[in-house]
C-alpha cells in the first residue's frame, strides 16, 4: 500500500509538475508572441511615419514648385485617386510644364459628359500648342485667362503671356494687348498703355490698329485728344482697305470745317462699296446735305480710288496728301515712318490729284466755287462752268 501510495503521489506530482512547465510554456509563448507582435508593430509604427515623413516632405517641395515630384505624386495618384492626381498636375501645368499638361488633359478626358473637364482640356490642349510654337494659341490662352473659360481667372498672367508674345513683333497679340487695357472686364483699365500697343502694331502696317489708335486719338483715349491725328491713322488704315476704318474717318469729317461733308462722304461711299453695311445710311444721310450734282462729282472722284484700293495700287499717304491738296486740309504727315528711316517718305499724290481734276466737268477760270455759286443763284439757276476749289462749303 505504502509503495502503491507512493507511486501514486509521485504520478500526481509529477503531473503537476507537467501542467506547471506547459503553463510556464504557454506563458513563455505569449510573452514571445506579443514581444514579437510589438516589434512587428514598432517596425510597421516606424515604417508608417517614415512614408508619412517622406509625404510629407514632397508634398511640401510640390507644394513649393519642385516640378519632379509634383508629376511623381501625380502619377502616384492616378494609380488610386484621379481627383488627387488632377490636382497635382493642375499644379505641374500652372508651373507651364507641359508633361503636367498632358497629365490634366489625359484625366480630363477619362471624365466623360462632365462639361467643367471637358472646357479645362480644351484650354490646357490650346495651351499646349501655344507653348509648341504656335503663337495664336498663346494669344486665345491668354483671353482664357482673361474671361476665366476652361481655367480660374488670372489676369496677370494673361498679360505677362500676351507682352512676351508682343514683345516678338506678334501683330494679333499686340491688339489683344491694347484691347483688354481698355476693356470694361478689365479692373484696372490702362487706356495709355493700350495706345502704346497699338502704335506699335499700327507701325507695323496694322490696319486694325491703325484705325483704333485713329479712333483713340478722336476720343481722347489714352492720349490728348486730336482730331487731326485721329484722322491720318483713321485714313491710313482706309487706305490699305480697311472698310471700317474708312466708316469711322468718314463719320470723323462730317460737318467739320467748310470741306468735311465733302471728305466724309467719299470716305463713306468708300466704305459701303467694301461691304460695311452701316456706312451706307450715313452716307446717304451726308449725301442729303450735298445735293445731287455734288454727289455725282464726288462719286466719280471716288470710283477711281475705289479701284485702287482694291488693287492694293494706293501708295502709302497717297489718299492723305490728295485730300489735303484738294481740300485745303492740314492732316499732318510724318515726315519719316520710323525715326531710323534715312528718307524722307515720298509724295506721289501729284498725279492722283491731276487724274481728279480731269474729271471736272468743262474749262475752268478763276472764278472761286463760292463766287460761281452766288452768280448761279443770282441769274436764276442757269449753270455756269466753274472751277471747283474741293470744298464742301457751297455744297449744302
Amino acid at each position: 500500500m505504502n509503495i502503491i501510495g507512493f507511486l501514486m503521489g509521485l504520478a500526481g506530482l509529477s503531473l503537476i509538475l507537467l501542467v506547471s512547465w506547459m503553463m510556464v510554456l504557454s506563458v513563455k509563448q505569449k510573452r514571445l508572441e506579443a514581444e514579437r507582435q510589438a516589434r512587428e508593430d514598432s517596425g510597421r509604427r516606424a515604417r508608417e511615419q517614415a512614408v508619412a515623413e517622406d509625404r510629407k516632405e514632397r508634398q511640401q517641395k510640390a507644394e513649393e514648385g519642385h516640378i519632379p515630384t509634383i508629376l511623381y505624386l501625380a502619377k502616384e495618384a492616378e494609380k488610386r485617386d484621379l481627383r488627387e492626381a488632377l490636382y497635382w498636375y493642375e499644379k505641374a501645368a500652372s508651373l507651364e510644364n507641359i508633361t503636367g499638361m498632358y497629365g490634366v488633359v489625359r484625366i480630363c478626358q477619362r471624365s466623360r459628359k462632365d462639361t467643367v473637364l471637358e472646357e479645362k482640356a480644351r484650354f490646357w490642349q490650346v495651351y499646349i500648342r501655344g507653348l509648341e510654337g504656335d503663337l495664336h494659341a498663346l494669344c486665345e490662352t491668354a483671353k482664357a485667362y482673361f474671361s476665366g473659360l476652361g481655367i480660374a481667372v488670372d489676369a496677370e498672367k494673361g498679360v505677362r503671356i500676351l507682352e512676351k508674345v508682343a514683345m516678338s513683333n506678334f501683330i494679333p497679340a499686340q491688339l489683344s494687348l491694347g484691347d483688354w487695357y481698355i476693356s470694361r472686364d478689365n479692373p484696372v483699365p490702362k487706356p495709355e498703355d493700350a495706345c502704346y500697343w497699338y502704335s506699335k502694331a499700327a507701325r507695323l502696317d496694322s490696319s486694325e490698329a491703325m484705325m483704333k489708335l485713329g479712333l483713340s486719338y478722336l476720343k481722347g483715349n489714352g492720349v490728348n485728344q486730336d482730331h487731326r491725328k485721329g484722322c491720318y491713322w483713321l485714313e491710313c488704315a482706309g487706305e490699305r482697305g480697311n472698310a471700317e476704318a474708312m466708316y469711322h474717318a468718314g463719320t470723323a469729317w462730317m460737318d467739320h470745317g467748310a470741306y468735311g461733308n465733302s471728305v466724309a462722304y467719299i470716305w463713306l461711299f468708300l466704305s459701303a462699296h467694301c461691304g460695311y453695311e452701316p456706312a451706307k445710311g450715313m452716307r446717304d444721310d451726308v449725301g442729303s446735305r450735298l445735293g445731287v450734282d455734288s454727289i455725282v462729282l464726288l462719286q466719280s472722284f471716288a470710283k477711281p480710288l475705289l479701284k485702287k484700293i482694291q488693287s492694293g495700287t494706293i501708295g502709302k499717304h497717297l489718299i492723305i496728301r490728295a485730300f489735303n491738296k484738294l481740300y485745303k486740309r492740314n492732316v499732318p504727315i510724318p515726315q519719316r515712318e520710323y525715326p531710323d528711316d534715312d528718307l524722307p517718305s515720298t509724295d506721289d499724290s501729284d498725279a492722283l490729284v491731276a487724274e481728279m481734276e480731269e474729271l471736272l466737268p468743262g474749262p475752268h477760270d478763276d472764278t472761286t466755287s463760292g463766287e460761281a455759286q452766288a452768280e448761279t443763284e443770282k441769274g436764276g439757276g442757269e449753270e455756269k462752268n466753274l472751277k471747283l476749289d474741293f470744298t464742301d462749303k457751297h455744297m449744302h
